[in-house]
């Protein structure tokens, strides 16, 4: 299966491109020397090239200052970078490192033996304290839990026994796995409007950010599919699982995974177009909403743009390091 043969995923959404894609390469560089060095030197030239600051314009293009977009594209290093490096770290001890870091993204100061991991998550909530409150940063914080916890932690097993989960216990895991809950958060610091609790933990709201996460879940599936069909220890992929659980051909699993990503789409459209009355916030809500297609979009549209050296190009995608 080659990835030009996989077909590329429909939106009923445009998609923008802020105007600081290009900006911070050299500053990623920087970030990625001073604070990564716990990595080898062969996977952090890797990192350089993937594209990750850029996806941060793709995914929050109303930013409209670096200033403003700086910590979202520290943090979309960061996350994706703590999340290859703890792949199959131990159950027992990633525990203690999500918790550790969770202090810091609540504003605890990183100890003086920490690595650079450690620093780099603490710049970034430094750098979102303009854009934020305390309630954002807790349910970014219990976001980054809730996706370490239920997404990695429940990964990890199946990956050491190279087992595949059922599809239905795959749609829930991946749905944290996939990392969106945290990466999501900034919509709203990117918007300048900090959604108030009540709103956020509406049903309806709720609902939404489930589908966009499980929506980006089948996104990053498909475009990493011709990498991870080679990988014996890549048994989370929904093209690959449904193949395993139904014995089909690999054509027939990628039909089916689209008609699943399709379902959740016109679910996310129906939703989005009946919300509730939120009062006084309802304008700021629907362009709180909109941005979340946006996110999307621009994620798919990176995807086939920016990240072909990441998923398509042999050799590219670093292993695992943690532990060695």
């Amino acid at each position: 299966m080659k990835q030009h043969e996989v077909p590329i995923l429909q939106y009923p959404w445009p998609y923008e491109i802020g105007p600081f894609s290009q900006s911070f390469y050299e500053e990623q560089s920087k970030w990625i020397d001073d604070d990564y060095q716990f990595m080898s030197e062969a996977t952090r030239t890797k990192y350089k090239k993937h594209g990750l600051v850029e996806a941060a314009s793709y995914m929050f293009p109303a930013a409209s200052t670096k200033e403003q977009i700086r910590p979202i594209a520290r943090f979309m290093v960061w996350l994706t970078l703590y999340d290859d490096y703890h792949e199959v770290c131990p159950v027992k001890e990633l525990a203690g490192i999500r918790d550790h870091i969770m202090d810091i993204m609540m504003g605890a100061s990183p100890k003086p033996n920490d690595i650079g991991l450690i620093r780099q998550v603490a710049l970034s909530r430094q750098e979102f304290l303009p854009y934020a409150n305390d309630n954002w940063f807790e349910r970014w914080t219990k976001n980054f839990h809730d996706y370490t916890t239920y997404g990695i932690m429940e990964e990890t097993p199946y990956k050491l026994k190279k087992e595949f989960p059922t599809l239905d216990n795959l749609m829930l895991i991946r749905e944290y796995s996939i990392s969106m809950y945290p990466y999501g958060d900034p919509v709203e610091p990117a918007i300048n409007y900090i959604v108030p609790n009540a709103i956020s933990e509406h049903p309806i709201i709720k609902r939404l950010k489930m589908l966009m996460c499980r929506i980006m879940a089948i996104q990053n599936d498909f475009a990493s599919i011709e990498k991870e069909i080679k990988v014996d220890t890549e048994t989370l992929n929904i093209i690959l699982v449904i193949r395993h659980q139904y014995k089909v051909s690999i054509e027939e699993a990628i039909t089916e995974a689209m008609r699943i990503h399709d379902e959740h789409i016109k679910e996310f459209m129906q939703l989005q177009n009946n919300l509730p009355d939120f009062g006084s916030e309802q304008k700021n809500t629907e362009r709180f909403v909109h941005n979340m297609t946006l996110m999307i979009t621009g994620l798919g549209a990176w995807y086939h743009k920016t990240a072909s050296i990441r998923y398509k190009t042999p050799g590219e995608f670093p292993k695992p390091e943690y532990g060695l």
